[in-house]
């Protein structure tokens, strides 16, 4: 299996960090764009419905690492190229010459997982911005995602029961995380595909936006959540994350309950008071 190799161009000029870069991967199927503050990585397979094979896989979860440790980034944009779709899953190319008993099911298993594990340990917020086909893998990718926003006229499902296959543990755990059980367990056992008023119904998109209106409502919620402070972010990930798998806080360690406290000794909290009192907006530095 060969390792996503990026290759980098200058994107921009305009920024204070000086020329920003765009990354893709050896077979431009992974586009990483930064404006200002906020990324947006771009599944760019628009002819196959943006499916992600393997190589899509390891180039998602490179870029991710990439993003997780440049601190400018504030907000991460997650989305599909064209029109049509979010993301169709994984390609079904794959069954065929990666995936196709156990021991090759699990050895696609670890980039597929490690690709959306990261996704969901992004120190930075992540948006799904979802516009078509989100189904399969694709809705799995969203659910890693913090928020999911979706145009109006998108449709949703997990039919993998259809060709015979199963969900992984940690995909459910997500999903059923965003949606609950029930109806997780409906997409599931019916294999249905459902449009985006049913999703909203069901929580497994936070918002429904018109097509034509979906990109500024996306980058919109991004320059909002851009501007607050990133070390709140980032702590209030890791505490969701940890209420997600284990709801009782009885058992939080010494170190997990003082996480809420630690910011109060942070250059961020002191101006943000300081912007508060004065009535200004805080320039979080996020140190």
């Amino acid at each position: 299996m060969c390792r996503a190799l990026f290759l980098w161009v200058v994107a921009g000029l305009n920024d204070s960090r000086g020329p920003w870069m765009s990354a893709v991967n050896n077979t431009n199927s992974i586009i990483v764009d930064i404006d200002g503050n906020i990324a947006t990585v771009t599944i760019n397979r628009p002819d196959r419905l943006n499916a992600i094979d393997l190589p899509t896989w390891h180039g998602l979860r490179e870029a991710l690492h990439q993003l997780a440790e440049d601190r400018p980034v504030r907000c991460v944009v997650l989305r599909g190229a064209g029109d049509r779709a979010f993301s169709a899953g994984a390609d079904i190319k794959d069954f065929e010459e990666r995936r196709y008993d156990s021991e090759s099911a699990a050895r696609y298993a670890q980039v597929f997982e490690g690709a959306l594990k990261s996704v969901e340990e992004m120190p930075q917020p992540t948006v799904s911005m979802i516009r078509g086909v989100c189904v399969g893998g694709g809705l799995e990718l969203a659910a890693a995602t913090d928020i999911r926003i979706a145009a109006e006229g998108s449709r949703f499902g997990v039919p993998v029961a259809r060709i015979g296959i199963v969900a992984g543990w940690n995909e459910l755990r997500r999903m059923t995380a965003v949606a609950g059980q029930a109806a997780v367990s409906y997409l599931l056992l019916s294999g249905r595909i459902v449009g985006h008023e049913e999703a909203l119904r069901m929580g497994l998109v936070t918002a429904v936006a018109a097509p034509g209106e979906l990109e500024a409502d996306v980058y919109r919620l991004a320059d909002e959540i851009a501007r607050a402070a990133p070390l709140s972010h980032a702590d209030h990930k890791t505490m969701m994350r940890r209420i997600a798998s284990e709801p009782g806080i009885e058992s939080l360690t010494e170190s997990e309950r003082a996480l809420q406290y630690r910011v109060f000794d942070s250059e961020d909290f002191a101006e943000g008071r300081s912007a508060f009192i004065a009535k200004r907006r805080p320039n979080f530095k996020g140190r």
